[in-house]
Formats: structure tokens, sequence, C-alpha cells
């Protein structure tokens, strides 16, 4: 195949500024020219102009980018600033409209500089060839240019009748990939097709998967030094496939990046090595899954590999097998799916969803024609896929990894012929060890009897730690390999919130457990005595504590625990698990049933948290190399306006006594809030409905150092702990790895609570819906930084009501004001545990007293 250039053509400055290259733009996507080739323009004018004699091809809704083509078929893409698409279109004025003729020097584009600088990351307008080019030559950067100067010289592809004729184009490379076509050579080639208009189609073998499909990509087996047959057809097939023939020839930065797949093995986590005691006791560190503290038998939980045969009686044979069987657990699914609280049946309908994903239904059909039998064929498929879960860099596909496994073994035990597996036979005050738990494995056992949990693996974001927490049992993970020395049957005092399993404790151990046991069930029969008395410290001030929901069941139960309002509603129940966003009518159903449960409590609403680690099928997103600082939080619903207007629509139309209110989620600029309330007049006018109080959530350190800023646009702010520390740490929050030091009680982020707290005063109220909230330790140290509302788990609203009333003003803010001079996380623990420790007690004497 040769593709040979015809003509040259001149691209020209759209706007006056300063001229740089392309790498310098602060963008990974632009600077590592994965949209295409071409040169920026830092702007010192508002008006975008056309680089060229041609027809508009693209100008989105949000008119923060316009694409011109030439009569050439070049096409220039001109986008204004960086990060601007979530600006909705407030600071930009179209002069065109797509299929528009224009002349070069044409106003496409007027804008406003002082609203887009507001929200955006940059002002640097990236100008990239991203169609019909051969080669692109940038002209001096590193100069001031005005706008109608030459800026690119493009050679003009020929492309040979492929767009009149239709044809097929084929090249056939040699694939480079030391891993194979995992994940992210598969995204690296799927990016690349995007940028032209052409459909691209691997074969290898007898297998083919469309250039655009991560899954159908790793899919094909491909392995170091196959040969790849490139299929393209369409307007650009010329140019997709020089382009993708290069990047997979070159391979694909592989060597660059990677050393040892990632889907090999989960990282080991960062855990203390095991301690033996003089006394024979075992010491092993893991993570904190759920707190707790118990006393009781290991029950060691095991599971082997069902074994299945690889080949098949017939393909019709196998299909209708593999069909009986998922028809099969889908009913058991659905029938557990009627009872439970609102975490399980999140769970088992996660599970209904990836027994109907056509993706996995149309893999394992495919092994199944290939002569395998229908349980070989489903393994095969469910496993192609935990693997690409676990590669993908998002946190919830990873722990979505687990779930695949656990349906492939329900299935594999249907095909089977055989009844299920009684669940393990546990007596009372079991502490369940295992390797790794699944969900399943979880559900089956008899709750009453699980004491506590301890795993080798998992993570703390896993559905067995939510399972776990729901149920309120202790549970402690990424332990490591040393947990295989902990004997069935032994004695062990399982201290989720010391991080710790001790097997074989001494009697000194036992005693003090045992002792502090009873104490513990003591503070939470007497924390649950007052837990609907309203909330003050010892000196009366008032702290309301209110709780977390995750769906209309849980509201009820909330509000007998002792809850005072509804700090955080996650709405992302009422759009997960769907083929099609909910409408108004369906949204207001479950908002409304809320609000009736609280009677007249206050109600925080947040806003759709899409994106990052909820992805969603009618949502698309853009692939991401960092999903976490993607398009997720408030920029997934101004990305997706018509899905934010109807929940605002929906929200307006909550009728309550109490307290109504709109929580914007990840936060990061006043010109996204200024944007959404916009939204919300809109909502308001359009319903004739009443306006809700609009707060924000603080999870960006961003949005923790401006907080003076935001304050004139909003009403309060609630700080989402959970975020806000991986961000400020910089560690994802979803590693395993990380997670025993990814801790909220760092200094660092008590210092922006102290920051974000200091600068909101003069809001309605100050709270925090994170983990911290539900942290006994930590609540004392938030009052004492300003914050009045606490939305905690519902399970432990009646603790941290207990302690807050067990201190003064005056004791908490001497506990924070020595918590921010710490230096770790676990010197702040400590000091929080000694202080609370003794003033805890000193209340109870002088109470007696």
């Amino acid at each position: 195949m040769s593709i040979a250039p015809v003509s040259e053509m001149i691209v020209q400055a759209p706007l006056a500024g300063w001229l740089t290259p392309l790498a310098e733009v602060p963008d990974a996507a632009f600077a590592g020219g994965m949209v295409g080739e071409g040169v920026a323009v830092d702007p010192t004018d508002t008006v975008v102009r056309a680089p060229f004699d041609g027809v508009v091809v693209g100008l989105p809704s949000s008119r923060h980018a316009v694409t011109v083509r030439s009569v050439e078929g070049i096409e220039v893409l001109i986008h204004v600033g960086l990060d601007t698409v979530g600006l909705n279109g407030a600071g930009f004025v179209a002069h065109v409209a797509e299929g528009a003729s224009v002349r070069a020097g044409d106003p496409l584009l007027t804008l406003d500089l002082n609203i887009i600088v507001d929200g955006a990351i940059s002002l640097v307008t990236p100008v990239v060839v991203v169609g019909g080019a051969a080669s692109v030559q940038a002209i001096a950067p590193g100069r001031s240019v005005r706008a109608g100067e030459p800026i690119l010289k493009v050679s003009v592809a020929a492309r040979a009748g492929v767009e009149e004729a239709g044809e097929v184009l084929t090249a056939r490379v040699t694939a480079p990939l030391p891993h194979g076509l995992h994940a992210r050579p598969a995204g690296r080639i799927a990016a690349c097709v995007r940028g032209f208009d052409a459909r691209v189609v691997l074969n290898h073998g007898d297998r083919q998967a469309d250039a655009a499909s991560l899954v159908a990509m790793m899919g094909l087996g491909v392995k170091d030094g196959d040969e790849l047959v490139l299929k393209a057809s369409g307007r650009q097939a010329h140019e997709a496939l020089s382009a993708l023939t290069a990047l997979i020839a070159a391979g694909l930065e592989e060597g660059a990046h990677e050393t040892t797949p990632k889907s090999a093995a989960a990282p080991a986590a960062r855990t203390a090595e095991p301690v033996v005691g003089e006394d024979g006791e075992l010491i092993l560190s893991g993570v904190t899954a759920a707190p707790g503290l118990v006393i009781g038998r290991a029950v060691r939980l095991t599971q082997s590999e069902i074994a299945v045969a690889e080949d098949g009686g017939g393909v019709a044979v196998e299909t209708a097998r593999l069909n009986a069987a998922l028809s099969a657990v889908r009913a058991r699914i659905e029938q557990a799916a009627t009872s439970g609280n609102a975490h399980r049946r999140a769970i088992l309908a996660a599970h209904l969803g990836f027994l109907d994903d056509p993706g996995l239904i149309a893999g394992a059909e495919q092994a199944a024609a290939e002569g395998r039998s229908a349980g070989f064929a489903w393994r095969q498929s469910t496993r192609a896929a935990a693997d690409l879960f676990r590669t993908m860099g998002d946190p919830r596909m990873a722990e979505r990894a687990d779930d695949l496994l656990d349906l492939e073994r329900q299935v594999l035990i249907e095909l089977s012929g055989e009844a299920a597996p009684a669940p393990a036979a546990i007596g009372p005050g079991s502490v369940i060890v295992a390797d790794d738990l699944l969900p399943s494995q979880l559900m089956a056992l008899d709750a009453v009897k699980v004491a506590g949990l301890c795993t080798a693996q998992g993570g703390p974001t896993s559905h067995v730690a939510i399972l776990a927490a729901a149920m309120g049992v202790p549970a402690l993970v990424a332990v490591g390999a040393a947990l295989d020395r902990v004997d069935n049957g032994v004695l062990v005092v399982l201290d989720a919130d010391g991080r710790q399993l001790i097997a074989n404790p001494s009697a000194a151990r036992q005693a003090g457990a045992q002792s502090a046991v009873a104490a513990r069930d003591r503070r939470r029969a007497d924390a649950r005595a007052l837990a609907l008395d309203a909330c003050h410290t010892a000196d009366g001030a008032r702290i309301e504590v209110f709780a977390n929901l995750g769906d209309a069941a849980e509201a009820a139960p909330a509000v007998a625990g002792g809850a005072e309002g509804c700090g955080l509603l996650r709405t992302e129940f009422l759009f997960l698990e769907r083929e099609t966003a909910p409408t108004e009518d369906e949204q207001l159903v479950q908002y409304q049933a809320i609000a009736d449960a609280l009677d007249g409590r206050p109600l925080i609403i947040r806003t759709l948290d899409a994106g990052g680690d909820k992805p969603l099928p009618y949502l698309p997103m853009p692939h991401e190399e960092n999903p976490a600082l993607g398009l997720r939080g408030v920029r997934s619903g101004l990305h997706r306006p018509d899905i934010l207007l109807a929940q605002l629509r929906a929200i307006c139309r909550v009728r309550s006594k109490g307290t109504v209110a709109v929580m914007l989620p990840m936060i990061a600029s006043v010109a996204e809030v200024r944007q959404v309330r916009a939204m919300l007049d809109v909502a308001v006018a359009e319903i004739d409905g009443r306006a809700p109080v609009l707060g924000v959530m603080i999870e960006t350190p961003a949005a923790a150092m401006t907080v003076d800023r935001l304050a004139p646009a909003i009403d309060f702010i609630s700080i989402g702990t959970n975020d806000l520390t991986q961000y400020a740490l910089a560690m994802d929050r979803q590693n395993a790895a990380l997670a025993a030091q990814l801790d909220s009680l760092h200094p660092a982020v008590l210092r922006l609570i102290a920051q974000a707290s200091g600068s909101a005063a003069a809001l309605k109220w100050i709270g925090v819906c994170g983990g911290l909230a539900s942290d006994v330790l930590a609540a004392p140290i938030l009052i004492g930084l300003g914050v009045r509302e606490l939305s905690a788990t519902p399970s432990m609203v009646a603790e941290v009501k207990a302690v807050v009333r067990s201190l003064t003003l005056a004791d908490c803010s001497r506990l924070a004001a020595e918590a921010l001079s710490q230096d770790s996380a676990e010197a702040v623990r400590a000091l929080a545990a000694e202080r609370l420790g003794a003033l805890v007690q000193s209340r109870a004497v002088g109470a007696v007293a």
C-alpha cells in the first residue's frame, strides 16, 4: 500500500496570539499527537476565523471547538482552550453552523475570555489536522502571530478513489507485543482509529475484531510476533490504515510502559511482615474494609477449581446447554434480589447485568462455535473480560473482576448438573479466613454466625467489603500470603480498627480484647438509647448528624437509627444497571419517597456522579488514560446537560416540609457552579417550582483552596473526604497496594479541610459526607476544624452522636489544633485515641459524681 502526496496547502492562524509547538500544550492527548498533528495558539484576541476556504464539518453544541474541511479534503480542528467543553457554550458565540461554506478569515466564533478563563485549564488553543493529510509541518512555532498568517504546511494525501469506490484496503503488520494485545495497546489502537472517518477491522487467524472495541481486540488472543491483517474502509481508510500500521509496527510503546502484564497478578498489598511474639502470637497486618473488634475461631474457606472439558458435543448442543444454565442462574439471582439490604440488591442487580451482557455471551458462543464445551467457552469469555477489567485503569471495572469470577463459578456449577455445594458449616462467632471471597459465598453464609472476615487478597472497596460493612461485620483485607499460616479452628482476635489479625492470642491479649468488646457493646447500647435525641456538644453547641443514603429503602431505618436528615443521597442507584437514563418522573417518585420517609428532615441530593468508576451505557465517554481525572462528577453532567436538567427538574418537584438541596460533585471551578446554577434556574422556571438550596462537594484540592471564591455562588459545602484524600495524596483509593497509606486523617487532608471550613463561615452550613464523618476518632477533629454537620453511614449515626455529646467545642478545637501539627495519619490517630479516651472517661466520671 502506498500513499503519495499530490499537493500542498497552507493553514492560516485562526486567531492572533503566541504560536507554540503542540508538544508544549498542557494536555496529554494533544501534546502526544493522539488527536492530530499541528500547533497551538495562546490567544490575544477574541475572534476565531476560518484557516482556509472550506466547509464547517464540526461544531458541537458546546461551541468550544470547530472543524473545517478544505476542498482538498484536509480537516482542521480548532479547539479553544483546554477542558472548555464543560462550559456548555458559556463564553462562546457561533457565527456559522455545520455545513456552512466559509472563506479564509471569515469569523467562526467570538469568545468572552473573562468567562472562558474561569472554566478552562488553559486558553491555549490547539490547531490540529485531524484528517486528509500525508504530512503536517509547523511553520516557525515560538513566535507571535496575527490572524491569517501561515502556521502549518500540509501535504494532501491522494485517496485513489476509495471514497468513490468504497473499496476495502488491506495491510499486514507483525505485532511486537511482549505481553500480547491487552488493555493498554488495545486502547492505543482504539484511540488511533477514532481520529479517522474510517472503519478498521483486525484479523488474527480466523478471528476478527473491530478496532474501536477494546473487548473485541483483547479477545483475538494476539501474542508477541503474531501477524495481524488490517482491513479499512471509508472516506479516510488510507489515512487510518497508514497510521495504525505504523503504530502497531512501532510496538504501541509497550516496551516503555510495561515489564509485566497487569493481568498476570494483582499488586501485592504493602502490609507489614507478620510478627511472631514470644508467647506464640502471630500478628498479621492488613487494610480495614469494615471497622470493629471481635474474638472468635478462624474458619478457613477454600474453593477448588471446577474442572471442565475443553471439547464440546457440537455447537447446537453446547449453545443450548449454556443458555439453559444462564437462565437457571438468572432465575436464582432474581429471586435472591427480592430481599436483603440495598447493597445486597445492588450487587445482585450488577450480576444480572453481566448475565445479559451481549459481549460475554457472544464470546462464549464464539468459543462454542469453535468446538469448545459450554463450560470451557463460558470460562474463557468471563476470564478474558475479568482480565480486561483489571487492566483498564477503571476502579469500578477492576472491582467487577471478582463478580465475573463469581458468575463463572455459578454457571459452571449449573452446567455440571450437580447440586450447588452447601454453604460452609460455621459456628457462632466464626471469623472467616480465606485467600479471597466471592460475593455469593458471603451471602450464602449464616450472617448471624459470621463475627468477622479476613482475606489475603481483596480491597477495601470490593463488593465483599461493602457487604461486610452493611452486615456490621469487621473485615480486614489485603493481609497477604502470610494468612495461610492461620490454621483452621485457632482462636483469633480480629482488630479491624487497628488493622491487625492476631492468631493464638495470649491470655492478656484475650482479656484486653474481651474487655474492649464489652465496653464497645455498652457504648453502642447507650448510644442507641439516645439515638433519637438531637445532638449537642457537652457545652450545648448544635451539631447535626445526618446519614448517607443509597436508595429509598434505607431512609426509614436511618431515621429510626437517629439520623437527623440525609446529608448525601447517592442518586447513582437510579442510573446504574440500566440501558437508558431514568425519566424525570421515575426520579421524582424515588426522591419523593425518601423525602416522605425523612418527614421534614433535610434532604441533600447529589447530582449524578457518573464517569470515572461509574460508567453508564447511555452516557458514553471518550477513552481516558486516567478516568479519575476525566469526565466525572459534575463534568459528566455538563457533558450531557439533557440528563442533568431532567434530574434538576425532578429535584425541584420534590415536596417536603424541610430543606431540599442540590449538591454538585467533583467541583473544581466557579464556572461549573455558574453553569449548573443557570440550568437550575431554567428547571425552576419550566416547572414553576421552588428553587432548592444549592451546594457543592469539596473533593478536589482546587475547590478546598477556593471556597472563598465559590461561596458567593452557593449556599453550603459538604466535604467528600474519600476523593479529597486520593487527590491530595496522589494515591488511587481503589489500589490495594496503597490502601494502607490512604488515610483521610493525614495532616495534609486535615489542613485542606481547615482551609475550606475557614473560608466557608458565611455559608448556611459546613458539612462532611465522606468516610471521616463515620469515624468516631475523626468526628471531634472535624468539629474542631469548623464542621457543624456530619453525614455518616446509618449504622454509625448513634455512635457519632454519643462521642460528640461527650466533648465540648473547646475540647474539639484543641484536638484539631494538635492534629494539624502532626506529621502522619498514624500520629493523628494515636493522638485522637489517647485524647478521646481521657476526655470521654473524664466526662463519664464527672457525670457520675
